[in-house]
């Protein structure tokens, strides 16, 4: 995989706990997406139960959050793909609405997110304190 440090080893992580049923995974009602390109991963998307620091700005009773952890070739249409297929399996999960976090760091997606139906709804900060903005999309 192409990802590095810190963050390969907690992907790693988590995807280990999905496999092997852990609780808090199970509890989370984690979901992983997983685009491959001639046999390479390319992509990761994560669906959950929206924690409790998004779950403030939802609009409806039953909201997941959306994760798009990382793309390797951004504009080839596999954030797209992944983003589509999180969102159905959300809908047939019958969760009612897509909610997620988007730091400051990452404001090269706000426009892809805005794109694929999403609002921004309000300032937030991660649980790490990192500044960002919140984004929802209320499924019909």
């Amino acid at each position: 995989m192409y990802w590095e440090g810190d963050f390969r080893e907690k992907l790693s992580k988590k995807l280990a706990d999905f496999v092997n049923h852990a609780s808090e995974s199970v509890k989370q009602e984690f979901g992983y997406f997983v685009a491959e390109e001639n046999g390479e991963v390319v992509g990761v998307a994560i669906l959950r139960k929206a924690p409790a620091y998004i779950r403030t700005f939802a609009s409806t009773g039953n909201p997941a959050e959306l994760y798009i952890l990382a793309v390797k070739n951004p504009g080839c249409g596999i954030g797209k793909a992944l983003a589509e297929a999180v969102l159905s399996e959300m809908k047939s999960r019958h969760y009612t609405e897509a909610v997620l976090y988007s730091s400051e760091a990452h404001r090269k997606s706000w426009g892809f997110y805005k794109h694929t139906g999403f609002e921004r709804v309000g300032p937030a900060a991660a649980p790490s304190g990192e500044p960002g903005f919140i984004w929802r999309k209320v499924f019909e």
